[in-house]
């Protein structure tokens, strides 16, 4: 999941559905091939780079063999280093969302959070109580979200940075048939949260501010992986069943923006110009999707 909190919760968002001024548009779409199985993207607005989670060669994602990896990304999707975390003497599995905020980088990885300083490398692994599929991430407040697709829960960890320091964690959130994946900050505090109400039906979005609060936005929009809100109330995520990236904004119904992919995943939205450039990886196929679009 990406850092591009500072620059959307500056602008007043009156509701999760406020009605967009004018219908976001593709403007131009660039793919460039990969390796591996990525599964996340996140922006890092100071550095102006782009991090990648990536499982490796194994396609198995609770596969514990050690050989996953984070790449380091400039803004076009150019590989800096394709190998930038774990630093020396930690080891990841298959990490999944990200989230960067602050110098620091956390990833979801099985059984466990990650938190990392992006300057030094240095790394402290958070194991998660009876965590079993730990998918997405988010920092909103100075709390850390965590969900857990198959465990069917959302994790809240405070302080967020638990890089020098021993953490509170609690589950949040443990309805009966939730299985969250993507996570995105709420405005005011909490998050929204894409979630399938079983492992192979259709998914919604929800929202949560308290610990056992949540409350359903939009319902049986597809089986979602990631998602983010835009500064006028638009959100947009990704869909496996529809095998693209969606727009839902207004009290309308969703509209796909781009096909043709095998496996969308967790996404990146970087601000260029009036508009916005999402990097969506492809965690079937190992390709970037450097999607530009804009509000007309």
């Amino acid at each position: 999941m990406k850092s591009l909190l500072a620059v959307l919760l500056a602008v007043a968002v009156l509701a999760a559905f406020t009605p967009a001024l004018a219908a976001w548009q593709v403007i131009n779409q660039q793919i460039l091939p990969g390796s591996g199985h990525p599964e996340s993207v996140a922006y890092d607005a100071k550095n102006q780079a782009l991090y990648m989670s990536n499982f490796g060669e194994a396609f198995k994602p609770t596969l514990k063999d050690g050989k996953g990896y984070i790449s380091k990304l400039d803004i076009q999707g150019k590989h800096l280093e394709t190998h930038f975390l774990p630093g020396p003497g930690d080891k990841l599995n298959k990490p999944k969302g990200l989230w960067v905020e602050h110098g620091r980088l956390w990833a979801a990885d099985i059984d466990s959070v990650w938190c990392f300083d992006l300057k030094t490398k240095k790394g402290r692994r958070l194991a998660l109580p009876q965590a079993q599929f730990a998918n997405d991430v988010a920092v909103n407040q100075g709390n850390l979200y965590v969900s857990d697709t198959n465990a069917g829960c959302v994790y809240l960890v405070q302080p967020a940075d638990f890089l020098d320091t021993e953490p509170k964690v609690r589950v949040m959130l443990s309805p009966t048939g939730f299985h969250p994946n993507g996570l995105w900050p709420a405005q005011g505090g909490g998050v929204y949260i894409v979630a399938k109400k079983d492992l192979e039906g259709p998914g919604g979005l929800y929202q949560a501010r308290d610990v056992g609060q949540m409350s359903k936005l939009k319902g049986d929009l597809g089986r979602l992986d990631g998602v983010a809100m835009l500064p006028d109330g638009s959100f947009l995520y990704t869909d496996w069943a529809g095998g693209g990236l969606f727009l839902l904004s207004g009290g309308g119904g969703p509209i796909k923006l781009v096909g043709g992919f095998k496996g969308p995943a967790d996404f990146a939205v970087v601000p260029r110009g009036k508009g916005y450039l999402v990097v969506v990886p492809d965690l079937v196929t190992g390709e970037l999707h450097l999607i530009e679009i804009a509000n007309k």
